[in-house]
């Protein structure tokens, strides 16, 4: 019997023990009661000196809607505190979602309901059609859908903010996008509200009307003529009407769909850096000067100070299109200079700006045939001198390191990721292992792939074990020429090795083709 989703987030309680320490100088032993080691707990609970310099660590997680409806999915992804000693946000995150998913489930119910009336009306069109001239039209079936995804766009001692991208299809062209945000108190586990940032409504509608202003024409053509209304309605209702979350840099605001601009142009953002606040509370700004800004592939214009000399530049994406040669041509305008690409086999550019200890760079991430990712990094610093173009997406960047994925070719295709650091030279990684994202017990859209034959591996305790033909396993890592996989439940883990040759890879002389079916393959 299938089930609803239960998210159960686990809370660990910190365990604090205080020693007594003896002076080396007279070896006299001090004597702490049990009342001043409260005392002495409750004081470092209060001041919180023991995070002072310490980060929340979190992990993603993620369930599907379990029903038996063939027209409809839904998942939703969250976020788990994983460490001991932000409590306060811990049990706070725990609580709003597990709020998400029982709103969730209850939307997938009424979803999964509404699909089944829709489709069983079409079947009686169809039947009742059925014959008729244009009874095609009626050969219609209704595929639901409902997700939630979430990313983490600041984390550290002071601030906690997650942007969540919900997304519901029901039938017809398009479906529907809203993305907002919760930001809690990373001490307290506070949610900040929107409404507690409404007296910079005045600052934020100044500086996104500026950077509209100075964007390419081919952005501002996109825009409802009466799209100046809908800005200035944040001065006078304030930044409820609007998505809200923060990042290194500042506060996003996001305009929900539809509402300055048509459907196709989707959900539009604008990132205003906190020394535009004026006033900002200083509790909630950020330490260091690392942040990174990510610029609109539409035209939209930011105000970014790229050289850290205080003036600010206009930089924008211009995109033009070959359409007799399917030829792309991308210019990053950034002040009076430009940065140029040119590829028939490129679609999408999506640029970002990065200002870190190492040096100021603008990293263009682009997007071509069979979904193969380049980005190619430029030096600020040195004149934008081309620096490095390297395969592989950069998922997740901080001061100095980054997270990049890229495809490995191993029993199928996989998205792997790995560490690197970088500066004014590129970056550069020590790691050897790919790290594949296809843990079923977290991760629903986990892969699995079928054994046709036996399969001896050896077990994470290096035990040499069998297993049996049609045993599904997953994928985990790929060190040179040794997979590691576990099974749906993680009861079964382990290893084999396979060596290569005339493009195929062989396990005990047993080519992969038949060893297992179901390997993942794009392009």
């Amino acid at each position: 019997m299938k089930r609803r989703i239960s998210l159960i987030l686990a809370m660990t309680m910190i365990a604090t023990s205080l020693l007594a320490c003896g002076k080396e100088e007279d070896k006299e032993t001090e004597v702490v009661t049990e009342e001043e080691q409260a005392e002495t707990v409750e004081e470092e609970e209060q001041t919180g000196e023991e995070t002072v310099d310490s980060t929340p660590e979190y992990a993603y997680t993620s369930v599907e809607y379990d029903n038996d409806y063939e027209y409809f999915s839904g998942k939703i992804q969250c976020v788990e505190i994983t460490d001991q000693i932000f409590t306060n946000l811990a049990e706070a995150v725990n609580t709003y979602f597990s709020d998400q998913v029982k709103n969730f489930n209850k939307t997938c119910e009424s979803m999964v309901e509404d699909a089944k009336k829709t489709n069983e009306s079409l079947a009686q069109d169809k039947t009742e059609n059925e014959g008729a001239e244009n009874e095609y039209v009626y050969d219609y079936t209704a595929y639901y859908e409902y997700d939630i995804s979430v990313e983490v766009t600041r984390c550290d001692n002071k601030l906690f903010s997650i942007k969540i991208d919900e997304y519901s299809f029901e039938g017809g062209a398009n479906g529907t996008e809203n993305e907002y945000g919760v930001t809690f108190d990373s001490q307290t586990g506070e949610i900040l509200e929107n409404t507690l940032f409404d007296d910079y409504a005045d600052i934020i509608k100044d500086e996104i009307l500026t950077e509209i202003e100075t964007s390419s024409d081919e952005f501002k053509e996109q825009l409802f003529t009466d799209y100046k209304d809908e800005v200035e309605r944040i001065s006078t209702s304030g930044l409820a009407i609007v998505g809200v979350w923060f990042n290194e840099r500042g506060i996003v605001i996001a305009f929900p769909e539809v509402s300055i601009a048509p459907h196709s142009a989707g959900t539009i953002t604008f990132n205003i850096p906190y020394s535009k606040l004026e006033g900002f509370d200083t509790n909630y700004l950020p330490d260091g000067e690392f942040y990174t800004a990510d610029i609109s592939s539409m035209g939209l214009a930011d105000l970014i100070d790229v050289n850290g000399d205080g003036v600010e530049e206009v930089v924008y994406l211009e995109s033009s299109e070959d359409e007799d040669e399917y030829y792309y041509t991308y210019i990053l305008h950034v002040g009076e200079d430009e940065i140029k690409l040119e590829d028939y086999e490129m679609w999408s550019c999506s640029p970002m700006f990065v200002h870190s200890s190492t040096g100021n760079y603008i990293i263009m991430q682009t997007l071509g045939l069979s979904d193969y990712n380049t980005f190619y990094m430029y030096n600020v610093n040195k004149n934008y001198a081309l620096i490095q173009t390297m395969a592989g997406h950069i998922d997740d960047i901080t001061d100095g390191q980054a997270q990049i994925s890229n495809t490995v070719y191993a029993f199928g295709t996989w998205t792997a990721v790995k560490n690197y650091s970088y500066d004014g030279n590129g970056f550069d990684t020590t790691e050897t292992v790919d790290r594949f994202n296809n843990d079923p017990r977290t991760n629903p859209d986990a892969i699995g792939i079928t054994l046709l034959k036996k399969l001896e591996y050896t077990t994470s305790d290096g035990e040499t074990e069998t297993l049996s033909k049609g045993t599904v396993i997953y994928p985990q890592t790929n060190d040179g020429e040794k997979l590691e996989f576990i099974n749906e439940d993680g009861s079964i883990q382990g290893y084999f090795t396979y060596t290569y040759a005339d493009g195929i890879r062989f396990v005990n002389g047993v080519s992969e083709y038949d060893l297992f079916e179901g390997m993942p393959y794009a392009g």
